[in-house]
């Protein structure tokens, strides 16, 4: 099951990422915060855990609440 949610989160990374691009927003630091992402997720023996500590700290270092994240 891993697998297949590694899959998954990966697909959608990069689809996002894939839409940055398209619409101009790419960059050196883009592709190496997706890069360390897909990483990172890649390599979490639980993935869903992995992306939601993840979320927690890009909202907390943003202000928000993992929630409006």
């Amino acid at each position: 099951m891993t697998n297949a949610v590694n899959a998954r989160l990966i697909g959608q990374l990069q689809e996002g990422h894939a839409a940055m691009n398209a619409a101009g927003l790419g960059s050196p630091a883009l592709h190496d915060f997706f890069n360390l992402l897909t990483e990172m997720i890649a390599e979490a023996p639980d993935p869903k855990f992995r992306l939601r500590e993840i979320v927690e700290l890009l909202a907390r270092e943003g202000g928000m609440t993992a929630e409006s994240a």
